[in-house]
């Protein structure tokens, strides 16, 4: 990235010492000195060859899908089958991801023939690209000083055996980087400040459009640049004022451009769109809370504790090893606080995936630092280091093994035009044969009880089965997981009631339909769960483990609630140890027998759960036959929340679209005795609550209309 004119970007050697040499951005604007200086984009080109799919090369060869993931492969394909349709995400419905990602995800399938096999195949090519065009232009940005030699290998070994492949991850290190040279370039009065807040504002958009976490993570890199370029410019006036011309023009570009993308979403004054990215990255610390392994663990521990010695000996004896911003105190500790940062979604997500895009800013700043230093034996070893580094602890990805290079150039060649023995073809992918099995019987389901444009609901979570028979899936949000607390729930039955679809499929819990991290689909979406209940009635069963919904046209409400309490009016415990055991004591079940037990109930976090995940939470259920069971539930912090727990096997709670209230209990259930619950640490990183409240316990019984 470059400036020209009056507005050019200054030379780090300028940054790095006024008084010295400059050594300018571009030396010159001939073709052929601009290639001698910019060759290591090469290394751009030959990842983009290693990584391109086979159905790039050839759309017509089948793609094997060994073991689909209805959760993760649910979303993906149905963002891209929205797209098709004119469905975008943030305006149409909410999800994770902006409708930037949604248009590099989906561009290649609406090119090559929208297939299911196509969008296995193509899905993150533009992404993965973007990622590896954000990283160049990052290391040209920070290191430009150096030869292109170091920016091409260091580009390929942080792609290769770093990179966690996430566009994300790629473009909040663009952005900090780009923040951090427009601070200094207004400092040294290089750029004018109107247009480094123009910039800065649109850029933040643009991180907005293609997730709500990247754009959270563009403020942050804004905020943290400037607070490291003003602490080390604390006692320059004049920069100071620059500064705040800065963030004036940042904010009036930034409300104009609100507007403009709520005119386009729905109306300039309509705030959905940004409502909804905060609500969704608000709930990720709590809602998506997982165990990290000891591997997670020490992933975390060593990237931190290498990326603090690297940055320390960089401060310490930058000035005499190398020189360009690299060697700026406002850029160590600037980039030392955003990598940490970073790693706030690897402690909360903490699953190998996670953490592999939560070390790599720090991983790529670690890499920078190196490929920093002058020319000389130094230089040398500590390339070598690193080169040696990543062998050893990176590991190379897959996606680059000479053996998956190979087969997808293969593939290209020889297209597979059959499914191989114990999988069948569905939609120009092969799945396995029980699964094509279901997607076969789904899709005929959805076919003959609907016209083409109109809409089908599915709960929990797998919209693939939309796709499949080339239905829209219905609601106001992605996936119905993300239903979790008051705001989400509304919306996603706010979706259900204006689409209205005739026909829906439940997935009692099974092997397609798993709880996601223990907490069953029912207690972490309860409500889009009672309002599906009562508005669609059972049909038949479409194929093991799906059941096929039919919307109720003359009596849409189908039940009513009636709560009786079973418990003490309220409780309040102090929790001063980081695993507590909290009873609640024994219950007055009905003898008549009820359907759900509710607890409402406000669990108390201080601050440290800014930067931390919270405690584990179960309840302990027994019965009167002498059973136990532990179910595990999530709930908001500091706010008056219901869970919902069905006692018995959740198998069950298929039974409830059965025409007749007789039909809902034909098990026998023995009566819940006793509760208690369980407060204790998924892993080291949480936060001990400071005291939780129970308000209520009930027992819920479901009431024929």
């Amino acid at each position: 990235m470059r400036y020209s004119g009056q507005y050019r970007m200054p030379d780090s050697d300028v940054l790095a010492s006024p008084r010295g040499p400059a050594t300018p951005f571009l030396t010159s604007n001939k073709p052929l000195a601009f290639v001698r200086q910019r060759w290591d984009f090469l290394a751009v080109l030959l990842l983009t060859l290693a990584s391109i799919p086979a159905a790039f090369l050839q759309p017509r060869t089948l793609v094997l899908v060994g073991d689909p993931a209805p959760l993760d492969d649910s979303w993906m394909l149905d963002i891209i089958f929205k797209a098709s349709h004119g469905v975008w995400l943030g305006r149409d419905v909410a999800f994770t991801y902006g409708p930037l990602f949604q248009w590099l995800s989906s561009a290649p399938a609406s090119w090559l023939g929208l297939t299911m096999g196509v969008i296995y195949g193509t899905h993150n090519a533009l992404p993965l690209w973007c990622s590896f065009l954000f990283d160049w232009l990052s290391l040209c940005l920070l290191i430009p000083e150096q030869p292109p030699w170091k920016r091409f290998l260091l580009l390929l070994l942080l792609s290769v055996f770093w990179s966690p492949s996430d566009v994300r991850c790629s473009a909040i290190i663009f952005l900090f980087a780009v923040s951090i040279r427009s601070w200094s370039a207004v400092r040294h009065s290089s750029l004018k400040p109107a247009l480094a807040g123009v910039i800065g504002s649109i850029l933040c958009l643009g991180a907005f459009l293609v997730s709500a976490d990247t754009g959270v993570h563009a403020v942050i890199a804004l905020v943290v640049s400037l607070a490291a370029v003003g602490w080390d410019s604390r006692h320059d006036s004049p920069a100071i004022r620059r500064y705040a011309i800065v963030l004036v023009w940042f904010v009036i570009c930034s409300t104009v451009l609100v507007l403009i993308t709520n005119a386009i979403m729905s109306k300039p004054l309509d705030f959905g769109f940004w409502n909804t990215s905060f609500a969704i990255v608000s709930n990720y610390r709590w809602m998506e809370a997982s165990q990290m392994a000891k591997e997670g663990k020490a992933h975390i521990l060593a990237a931190s504790l290498t990326g603090a010695v690297v940055f320390l000996i960089r401060g310490l004896t930058g000035r005499r090893q190398g020189s360009g911003i690299t060697v700026q105190p406002s850029f160590l500790i600037g980039a030392f606080c955003f990598a940490v940062l970073a790693m706030q979604s690897g402690l909360v997500r903490s699953d190998m995936e996670h953490i592999a895009i939560a070390i790599f800013p720090m991983v790529f700043f670690i890499g920078t630092l190196l490929f920093a230093c002058g020319s000389g034996a130094l230089s040398t070893i500590l390339v070598l280091t690193a080169m040696g580094g990543s062998w050893l602890l990176g590991g190379p990805s897959p996606l680059f093994s000479p053996g998956d290079i190979a087969s997808r150039y293969s593939r290209a060649w020889r297209p597979v035009s059959e499914c191989p023995v114990g999988m069948g073809e569905f939609s120009g992918a092969c799945f396995p044969s029980s699964f094509t099995d279901v997607l076969r019987a789904t899709a005929g389901y959805q076919q003959q009880q609907t016209e083409p444009r109109q809409p089908i609901l599915v709960f929990p979570y797998q919209t693939l089965f939309g796709m499949a028979a080339n239905r829209e899936v219905a609601g106001g949000l992605m996936q119905t997981y993300l239903a979790s607390g008051s705001y989400l729930s509304q919306l996603e039955i706010r979706g259900l009631e204006r689409s209205s679809p005739p026909v829906g499929l439940f997935l009692p819990p099974g092997d397609l339909s798993d709880p996601i991290d223990g907490v069953s689909n029912f207690t972490r979406s309860p409500e889009v769960w009672f309002w599906i209940a009562q508005h669609y009635r059972e049909d038949r069963e479409v194929a093991p483990g799906v059941l096929g919904l039919v919307r109720i046209k003359d009596r849409p409400i189908r039940f009513d609630m009636v709560a009786q309490p079973i418990g003490p009016p309220s409780i309040s415990y102090r929790i001063h140890k980081r695993s507590v055991r909290l009873d609640i004591g024994a219950t007055g079940w009905p003898a008549d027998g009820s359907d759900f037990l509710r607890l409402r109930l406000t669990i108390h976090y201080g601050v440290c759960l800014t930067l931390r995940k919270p405690q584990r939470l179960q309840l302990e259920m027994t019965r009167s036959d002498g059973s136990h069971e532990l179910r595990s539930f999530v709930v908001p912090p500091n706010v008056s929340s219901d869970v919902w727990i069905f006692p018995w096997n959740e198998e069950g709670l298929a039974a409830y679209f059965l025409a007749t209230e007789a039909q809902w209990r034909s098990n026998p259930r023995p009566s819940i005795s006793y509760l208690r619950l369980w407060v204790s640490p998924l892993d080291w990183v949480s936060c001990v609550p400071e005291s939780l409240d129970i308000e209520a316990v009930d027992a819920v019984r479901l009431r024929a209309k």
